[in-house]
This record gives C-alpha cells, sequence and structure tokens, in this order.
C-alpha cells in the first residue's frame, strides 16, 4: 500500500498520457497510477476489458479517481462501469490545473478529495481579455 489515492486518466487519443506527463514535469514522477488513449478504431468490449485490467493493478485500498475528457465520450461511457465499486469517482473534462490540485491531495482521506476536486474545477480555468488588461493598468494608475 503506497497511502495514494489511485487515479485513472482517461481520454480521446494521447491527450491523457500527454496530460500525465505534463503534470510530472511540474511535480515530479507520480506513482499508482495509469492512462487510457481511446482511438476511433478500439473496440468498446475489448477496452472495458482493458480498463478493468488497469484498474484492477493499482493500489485502491484508499480509492479511486478516473478523470475522463468529456461527458459522454466513449472514455466517460467507459468509465462509468467502475462506479459499482467502492469508493470510486468519476470527473469529466479534466485539465492540468484540477489533475494538478488532485495530484497534490493524492495522500488525503478519500472522504476529502471530492471537496478537493470541486474546488479545483471552480478555479482551474481564468478567462484574460484585452479589455481586463486595461482595467488593471487603469487600476495600476489610481495608485
Amino acid at each position: 500500500m503506497n497511502g495514494e489515492i489511485a487515479l485513472m486518466v482517461m481520454s480521446h487519443g494521447l491527450f491523457a498520457k500527454a496530460a500525465m506527463e505534463s503534470l510530472e514535469l511540474v511535480i515530479g514522477k507520480q506513482n499508482n497510477y495509469d492512462t487510457m488513449a481511446i482511438q476511433l478504431v478500439d473496440n468498446v468490449d475489448a477496452l472495458k476489458a482493458e480498463l478493468f485490467e488497469k484498474v484492477d493493478k493499482l493500489d485502491k485500498s484508499k480509492g479511486l479517481v478516473v478523470f475522463a475528457d468529456i461527458v459522454g465520450g466513449t472514455p466517460m461511457n467507459l468509465a462509468g462501469n467502475l462506479l459499482g465499486r467502492e469508493n470510486v469517482i468519476l470527473c469529466s473534462g479534466f485539465n492540468l490545473p484540477v489533475l494538478l490540485e488532485f495530484s497534490l491531495n493524492r495522500g488525503r482521506d478519500f472522504s476529502e478529495i471530492r471537496g478537493v476536486i470541486e474546488h479545483a474545477y471552480s478555479n482551474g480555468m481564468s478567462l484574460f481579455t484585452n479589455d481586463k488588461l486595461k482595467e488593471e493598468e487603469e487600476d495600476d494608475l489610481l495608485l
């Protein structure tokens, strides 16, 4: 047992693998995780078997969090098969800030991790426009 919540990251194409590689560039090597890349020509039954095989190799004693790229897509639909298991959270629409926040908190208790993920989702995106830049410059002039 490694003391970390297990992680499965799933996406269309190689997005999940690339996201984890980027994550490891920022915070270092991760353990107790795997990724799945769903290709256009994949057989759904074979993918389900592959998913179960990969998940079964993870240490899920502290729980399992699955990130899938989009709601309604094949990765998310496949991951839904895991919801019958104990201590599984399935999240869709992941991005690097969300993966980072989750990964930095994988040692926490499973009962706390949902709140961590929800907070990361709510804070994981910022919008910037020229108008916002101009507002900030005007605010700076007032100092």
